[in-house]
């Protein structure tokens, strides 16, 4: 528990690393008037290309580069996933919920803050063979070994 606690704690660490990267090309293209949805799409990049590097060496302590391809491939499946998600869900909150840009992406990121950690520890740096691995593993709740 204790390790799952420490790992939650870095991970929100990086995450906020991401997000001040991500909230600052946001806040820079916005002011440059590139709209909301082109500030994103470059804003999620920047901050999933540092998301990646410090996770993975800090957060979830993967030493060494020998499977730096498995890993990079499997998030770059969570973060095309969740990039999907981020921008859809600041679609739909601003143009027919008529949010306003920064609240509708601090909903979008806070839904995919919680949905890449569970996915970056069971699935991008679990060690896991797989998707049916890594969804074992996070639904058998220390129950069985996956």
């Amino acid at each position: 528990l204790m390790q799952k606690v420490a790992q939650f704690s870095k991970y929100g660490g990086t995450a906020v690393a991401s997000a001040i990267a991500d909230y600052t090309v946001f806040s820079v293209l916005i002011f440059f008037d590139f709209g909301t949805l082109t500030a994103q799409m470059f804003a999620r990049g920047t901050g999933g290309a540092l998301s990646f590097f410090v996770n993975k060496y800090w957060s979830f302590e993967v030493k060494g580069t020998k499977s730096i391809k498995k890993e990079s491939r499997r998030f770059l499946i969570l973060y095309a996933m969740s990039y999907v998600i981020s921008i859809a869900i600041v679609f739909v909150l601003t143009v027919y919920a008529e949010i306003a840009a920064y609240p509708a992406k601090i909903a979008a990121d806070f839904i995919c803050f919680l949905f890449n950690f569970v996915a970056m520890r069971s699935y991008v740096f679990g060690g896991g063979q797989g998707i049916r691995y890594a969804l074992k593993k996070l639904f058998s709740h220390g129950t069985e070994t996956p």
